[in-house]
């Protein structure tokens, strides 16, 4: 008796999955021979695009602090990946570990995606000078100092390369926390590198999406996708992202300089405190 009523609850219970829409994938050759450096490319929305990349002809180097999650992805994603411990805190050593690392795993690399970032506090009264730094520090500093350094080598090689930075649909909200004034920064920081860059031949651009199924938002593989706050009743996947990603690297992004295009599901365009 009591198994039959368990079964019959059981059978009333919608369980959600990670994945209850279909979400195409871009797979072809958009990136073939194209090398890509990828900051924080060991999980969320990094490793996703480093999949993408990888699925139209791209080989990847990702970079992170953690070299065992670092080597985990890298056996997830296959002989097309490789890996560099880079932290985003000592700008001083990136020309040190970026110069290095090319005559070993390439001979050229076109494609750079800034996509390490942390969020922190979320309440204007909690927020520390010591989580300020913290956040500003990767968010900030480390995808502008990168950025330089992949630019000079671009210029220097007469790379026509491309530069993409992740940012966030926070960028349209106001700044009460480091991570949403970060995420403003980074904006306008795309245009003045998209200044600078262009006239060599240089595409910088940037990507923010909305909320997404990531660890950020304490959510793993068998979470839902709902999101009330959303006007789309969810979140994005990873794969989404992704894919606006490789279009963006592509030669098909040639002509976007300097913008900033928000896929958020209307968080942040629509409802902008959301």
């Amino acid at each position: 008796m009591i198994k039959k009523i368990i079964k019959r609850i059981i059978s009333k219970v919608r369980v959600e999955k990670l994945y209850p829409i279909k979400i195409p994938v871009m797979e072809g050759s958009f990136l073939k021979g194209k090398t890509a450096f990828i900051s924080g490319g060991a999980g969320g929305i990094g490793f996703a695009i480093a999949e993408r990349f990888i699925a139209n002809g791209a080989d990847i180097i990702i970079s992170g602090r953690n070299k065992e999650k670092l080597k985990a992805a890298c056996k997830k994603l296959g002989s097309n990946a490789h890996y560099v411990v880079l932290n985003l805190d000592n700008p001083e050593n990136f020309d040190e570990v970026i110069f290095s690392i090319i005559p070993e795993f390439c001979s050229k690399i076109d494609i750079l995606v800034n996509c390490s970032g942390i969020h922190g506090s979320s309440n204007f009264w909690d927020v520390t000078p010591l989580e300020w730094d913290e956040v500003m520090n990767v968010n900030l500093k480390g995808m502008y100092f990168l950025s330089q350094t992949f630019g000079k080598y671009f210029k220097k090689n007469q790379i026509a390369g491309h530069i993409l930075n992740i940012s966030s649909a926070s960028a349209l909200k106001h700044g009460k926390t480091p991570y949403e004034i970060s995420k403003n920064g980074v904006r306008t920081i795309t245009l003045g590198m998209a200044e600078e860059m262009i006239k060599f031949g240089i595409v910088v651009n940037c990507l923010a999406p909305g909320p997404t199924a990531t660890s950020m938002l304490n959510m793993t593989n068998t979470s839902s996708l709902k999101w009330s706050g959303n006007p789309t009743g969810r979140v994005a996947t990873p794969e989404e992202i992704a894919n606006w990603a490789v279009l963006m690297v592509s030669d098909m992004g040639n002509y976007i300089v300097g913008d900033s295009f928000y896929v958020t599901g209307g968080s942040g365009t629509i409802c902008i405190d959301r």
